[in-house]
């Protein structure tokens, strides 16, 4: 699963993004992958390992909603069922 956000700052035109995906490594782990920095420039990354999938679902989610609070806009999503799709939007129009 993959998640792009982007943040535009109006005044001046600077655009941050914030890239949210999760990975599984050749022992099983499970990894939940962060880039952010500025649009057209290299980012940060950062990984976090988790043991299960569901934790590092929970834990993208929880990264996610974080973002939304701060002025994020999701820009593109990917790899995800429809009934997860269908969860998403309606937390983000509650927004």
């Amino acid at each position: 699963m993959k998640v792009y956000l982007q943040r535009p700052n109006p005044i001046t035109g600077v655009v941050l993004f914030y890239s949210l995906q999760i990975q599984r490594d050749l022992l099983g782990r499970w990894h939940v992958m962060r880039e952010w920095g500025r649009s057209g420039a290299s980012g940060t990354l950062r990984q976090t390992p988790y043991n299960a999938y569901e934790l590092a679902m929970e834990a993208m989610l929880a990264l996610e909603s974080e973002l939304l609070d701060k002025g994020y806009r999701v820009m593109m999503r990917e790899g995800m069922s429809l009934a997860m799709a269908g969860l998403l939007s309606n937390r983000e129009s509650d927004r």
